[in-house]
């Protein structure tokens, strides 16, 4: 017992380590994008656009900024200021699981995963030329996830309640399993779609063009798949119940944000797909392909005319 709960104040520590880092990074990036959106060449000539982007940016970064403050407030008054606690740090860290700053901080991360989930789901259905029904099934998986995220929070909020066991451990399975399903049907619908057109423009567009819009820095980041890594690692610990479920679920909560950044990043750029994007592409494809196809017959004819 006493091996299991070192393994978790340990797992705590790491977690905050690393999701502090993080936090560095998207403040970063952050800051960056909001340079590229307010300068004179900005790529997005429409106003609102820009506006709308840093704004869900900026409380992007509020939310884990809220995240993190409550975790390190938490293992402050665990550690230092509550040392002294009847039980030690493991019977504070049981006793106060359902602290005001520990909800709202779970309250952030919930409210910053439904943020990202719907730029993803607006992503996919962006690279996939607005086609509706493709994007029906994670939109209605997504509902269910936001739905599960709430009952969370509120059940958390019940005095002696705890994360890790009854209900609200019920209602947070169900919420991580939903999100992580989510996550992995629309980065598998972005990432078939980028291979597509990678497979398709890569005979027609030079290296740097198509590094921008379909090279492994363009897919990773467009389809999300390290957070859907992290997040399937996430659902895997926290079901089991392992101390490293700790460490996992907080870094999980900051990848939470350095996704949306990451996108909103290239969207800055002006280097993201968008509605024209795919019909460009394949307007481009077309006429190169036409254009190929007339040199050969071209060629074949003047090779015929010069041999009787």
């Amino acid at each position: 017992m006493a091996s299991t709960e070192l393994a978790t104040e340990r797992a705590m520590y790491v977690g905050n380590t690393i999701s502090t880092a993080v936090y560095g990074g998207n403040l970063f990036l952050y800051a960056y994008s909001t340079y590229l959106l307010t300068s004179m060449t900005s790529k997005i000539k429409q106003v609102q656009h820009r506006i709308f982007y840093i704004c869900f940016g900026g409380i992007l970064l509020l939310l884990l900024t809220i995240s993190i403050a409550s975790n390190n407030a938490f293992c402050e008054l665990m550690w230092i200021e509550r040392r002294n606690y009847p039980g030690g740090p493991p019977a504070f860290f049981a006793a106060n699981l359902a602290a005001w700053y520990n909800v709202f901080g779970t309250s952030a991360v919930c409210l910053a995963n439904m943020m990202t989930d719907g730029l993803l789901l607006y992503r996919c259905y962006i690279i996939w030329e607005s086609r509706l029904p493709v994007i029906v099934i994670p939109a209605i998986i997504y509902l269910g996830s936001a739905t599960m995220a709430v009952m969370m929070v509120i059940e958390s909020a019940m005095p002696m309640s705890s994360l890790w066991q009854g209900l609200t451990a019920q209602f947070g399975i169900s919420w991580v399993a939903l999100t992580v399903s989510f996550n992995i049907i629309v980065t598998t619908l972005i990432f078939s779609r980028l291979l597509f057109f990678y497979r398709r423009v890569r005979s027609v567009l030079d290296d740097e063009q198509r590094n921008f819009y379909t090279g492994i820095m363009a897919i990773l980041v467009e389809s999300a798949l390290p957070f859907t890594i992290l997040g399937i690692a996430s659902l895997a610990t926290y079901i089991q119940g392992i101390p490293s479920a700790t460490a996992v679920g907080i870094v999980w909560g900051a990848f939470v944000v350095l996704t949306p950044q990451l996108i909103i990043l290239r969207i800055a750029s002006g280097v993201a797909w968008s509605k024209d994007m795919a019909s460009n592409i394949t307007q481009t494809t077309f006429h190169a392909t036409f254009h190929h196809n007339s040199s050969s017959t071209s060629s074949g004819s003047d090779m015929n005319s010069e041999n009787p």
